[in-house]
């Protein structure tokens, strides 16, 4: 069902950055600073490659009290993207499918923006039962 509602109309184009050598602490001040719930994770050629996401920091760090991790320990990867001309139907159900909140919007294998699920909820509701489909899988 498509909504005719383009994934280059609603991503969020201002992705955060971050280096892989940054340790958990600086990437949680990092995501309050900027009200991000992720970073982008850039490796030592500035590249970008993983992205760490609040819910990382949770599961990752502070669940197994592992306070002395790096970004690059424990950041999501690979990158799992879409191209801005994607309608936002075939997004949700990606980010169901790959059971994930957000996904990279790459043009010419250059990354041009982010759109999370919540984003999708926010413009068209129905299609939350397409994202929740990872809910019910675990």
């Amino acid at each position: 069902m498509d909504t005719g509602i383009k994934v280059g109309d609603c991503m969020k184009s201002e992705i955060i950055k971050i280096s892989d050598s940054a340790n958990a602490f600086e990437a949680a001040e990092t995501m309050m600073k900027h009200d991000v719930g992720s970073l982008l994770v850039l490796d030592s050629k500035k590249e970008p490659y993983a992205l760490l996401t609040d819910e990382d920091l949770v599961r990752k760090v502070l669940a197994k009290r592992k306070l002395d991790s790096t970004v690059k320990q424990v950041a999501s990867k690979p990158l799992i993207g879409i191209g801005p001309e994607a309608d936002i139907s075939e997004a949700a159900r990606l980010m169901g499918k790959k059971k994930i909140k957000r996904l990279i919007v790459f043009e010419n294998r250059k990354v041009v923006g982010i759109i999370a699920a919540r984003d999708i909820v926010d413009i068209s509701p129905s299609l939350y039962d397409l994202i929740a489909e990872r809910e019910r899988v675990r």
